[in-house]
This record gives C-alpha cells, structure tokens and sequence, in this order.
C-alpha cells in the first residue's frame, strides 16, 4: 500500500509517514526487537558532498559567530533519501569528525580541530524557518513514527568560534554524520576539496614621530601648556575589500598623567623633567586611550588610509628640566 507523506508541524524537522500506517507498524513489531530506529529495507545512507571554494578570508578580529561561508542547499530526492520508523521517542543530529562535541551553548557548531573554526548544517523542511542542527547528543527530540527526507533541504555553514589558528583549513573529505537517537547515520557530510582560512588585515607600518629639536624650556608659559603639535598618522596599508570596520586602540606604554588631556609621562631614558607627551586627535582634542576607536573614513572596498592624529609636549610640573623628552604608544587595530 503506498504511503502518503506530510511534513510534521511545529517543532518536527522531519517529514512523517502518516500514523495510521505506524500503528500497523507497531502492532507487527516483536517485544524482542531492541532497536528504537530501524532503517527501511533497501534505504542507503546518503552523502551530501558539499563543493566549497578554495579559500575563505574573515576580517581578524570578526566577532565570535560570524558566517564565514554558507553554500548551496543541497535538495533531497524521493529517488534517494533515507528512510526510517522509530518506535519511541528519540533525538537526532550532527555527530563531528573532524574535532569535538560542542557545549550546550554552542551546540550547532562542530569544532574543526584547533582551527577556530566550526561546521554546521542548517536543515529546511519548507515548513518552517530553516535552522542549524545540533549535536546529536543535544539533538532534535521527535516523536515515534515513520520518518523521511523528501523535498527536504542542507546546507553547509562554516563559522567563526575562536581566534582563527595561522594556516587554518577546511580538509576535503569526511566532516561527520547526521545521525538518528545514536543508532545510525542517514546522511554522510564531506566536502570536495580543501578550503584555507586567511585573516584579513591592513599592514600597519610603524611610526616614528619627530618632535623636533628646536623645543625650548622657555616657550613652556606653566603647567598645563604645550608646545606646538606636530602631525602624524597612522597608516592602513593594502587592505583587502571585505572587512566592514577598521577600529584603532592608543596604548601608553608608560604612566598616564593626566588622562583628560592624554598626557602621557616620559620614558625612563629621557632626561627632561616636568614635561610629558600630549596625544591628540585631528581637530587638537585629547585623544581618547585605552578605549577602541571606530576609524569613520574606512572604506569596505579597501584601499589605503590614514588616521590622522597630532602629538604635543606640555608642561606638567612647576620647573621644566632639558633634555631628550621621549615616549611611546601602541595602537591595536582591529578588523571586523
């Protein structure tokens, strides 16, 4: 007798066999049959072999989560999906390969090895908003029925989990499995070739500002003025198109002295007293430490760019002392 076929509603992923023809099931079954799942003589498990491009590039510093790649869904058949019946409760998902069991918290994203990177299938019903699986330990519970893919839909999503490892990859090959209540796989998931992972970042040169040496002790007028500035700027070089935010962090590698005014305190080699560094930014403000900065002008096309900024000497104590005046700042870029 041909069985019809319906989706399940609400939170059933799968698509089911009409009831009707599951209690016959069930009455035909043997107290002796140990299996919750059995597969339908004659199904196969099938392997969704995924083509992805030879390589992915993520900005550096994306946040943790952020789709690196998601492909093509892959669309099951009448002539070749898996069929199977359960005759309790179970759970079904993703079973890794190629690293470990996610946390709860994470539990639809298989680690790939130490790479930073996770795997992950977003399964479509065509009833309900497409959704990533879970672990198949912290899987999909459903109902006892008899269960098929039909018209159903996968597709692979590669994600952003950690820092991403120098020389990370997607290996060709086996990824894992979608597997039914820890009993047997229904679908095979690999990839066709190997994919590298590049970080994209600028090339941000060092910068060395000079002050000057015609600085004299005598145009200080007390504390809390400064000395002419002088221009300087960061530099973004050869950024790739693709990253959508560029942000920039002024570190002082020596005290703060007054952090309203970014005046920064000489290092330990200088000989001058009384006097420190004044950061600041285009317009002659204080320039903000210790905090990111969005740089506004950063163009996701890419390109090269410039963050313009200034540097002053100024008073900081009654009595100005000569000599080398000298200090330093790291900035920290990040790419999103």
């Amino acid at each position: 007798m041909q069985k019809n076929l319906y989706p399940l509603e609400s939170d059933h992923l799968l698509r089911a066999f009409c009831m009707a023809a599951f209690f016959l099931a069930a009455l035909l079954a043997s107290p002796a049959d140990a299996a919750n799942c059995t597969m339908h003589q004659g199904a196969v498990v099938k392997q969704l072999a995924f083509q992805i491009p030879s390589s992915f590039t993520v900005p550096r510093d994306a946040p943790i989560g952020t789709v690196i790649y998601e492909s093509a869904p892959i669309t099951n058949s009448a002539q070749d999906t898996p069929a199977f019946t359960c005759t309790g409760a179970f759970r079904w998902g993703l079973v890794n390969s190629v690293g470990g069991i996610p946390p709860a918290a994470t539990k639809v994203d298989m680690p790939i090895g130490n790479t930073g990177l996770a795997w992950g299938l977003v399964y479509d019903n065509k009833k309900s908003t497409p959704a990533p699986l879970p672990a198949a330990s912290l899987g999909i519970q459903q109902v006892a029925d008899t269960y098929t893919f039909v018209s159903t839909s996968f597709s692979l999503r590669i994600r952003k989990i950690g820092p991403v490892a120098p020389g990370a990859a997607v290996e060709a090959g086996l990824l894992g499995y979608v597997n039914m209540n820890d009993e047997f796989n229904v679908f095979i998931v690999r990839t066709s070739t190997k994919a590298s992972v590049t970080a994209q970042s600028c090339r941000t040169p060092d910068v060395i500002v000079q002050m000057g040496d015609r600085n004299r002790v005598g145009q200080f007028k007390g504390v809390g003025t400064s000395l002419a500035p002088v221009n300087f700027s960061i530099n973004l070089n050869e950024c790739p198109s693709g990253i959508s935010k560029v942000s920039y962090l002024l570190k002082p590698n020596t005290q703060i002295l007054d952090a309203a005014q970014s005046v920064v305190a000489l290092d330990a080699e200088s000989v001058a007293k009384g006097v420190g560094l004044q950061v600041l930014d285009q317009n002659g403000k204080p320039a903000v430490l210790n905090e990111k900065i969005a740089f506004s002008e950063y163009d996701k096309a890419g390109g090269n760019f410039s963050i313009p900024l200034k540097a002053a000497y100024r008073q900081t104590a009654p009595v100005v002392g000569a000599g080398t005046a000298n200090s330093s700042l790291t900035f920290v870029m990040s790419y999103e």
